[in-house]
């Protein structure tokens, strides 16, 4: 079975120093066409609406990880689960104004930290990520990412 995916096109590159400099500007991508989807949180489905010329980053993993030894790239199967996971902790974390319009000035009820994390993680393997992988990139977002003891800073867009 192959599960949808929708239209994603590139729109920043990113910087010459990126995989050196883990401060330097990543990628950029947008999403082409309004995209859905649900979340289980332990005893409902909410579904999600993610708006046409929504901008992420796919993964804001420090380039230091990427390739060997851990072997990641934000691209390929991660693609789905990243869109996803992004705009999950966007609306968790407030929103961005653009997003805020976007949805007509009201963010929906964003799933508990928790929920968002264990999203991503199920969402990898339903999309072929291989379950060592999906469990070390879930343990990443769980660690370092927004809900947890240490908040990296994220882009966001104006």
């Amino acid at each position: 079975m192959t599960l949808p995916t929708p239209l994603i096109v590139p729109i920043r590159d990113a910087d010459v120093m990126f995989p050196l400099w883990p401060w330097s500007r990543g990628p950029l991508f947008r999403l082409t066409e309004d995209w859905s989807f649900s979340v289980w949180d332990g005893e409902d489905f909410d579904v999600f609406h993610i708006p046409k010329d929504y901008e992420f980053d796919k993964a804001s993993v420090p380039s230091f990880f990427w390739g060997f030894p851990f072997n990641y790239t934000p691209d390929g199967l991660c693609t789905v689960p990243a869109l996803e996971h992004d705009f999950l902790c966007d609306i968790a974390t407030g929103g961005s104004d653009w997003l805020k319009r976007k949805l007509g000035g009201t963010l929906p009820k964003a799933p508990t930290y928790k929920t968002l994390h264990a999203h991503f993680y199920h969402r990898l393997i339903a999309y072929g990520t291989k379950p060592r992988k999906a469990r070390v990139m879930w343990e990443g977002v769980r660690k370092f990412g927004p809900g947890s003891w240490i908040r990296p800073s994220t882009w966001t867009r104006k």
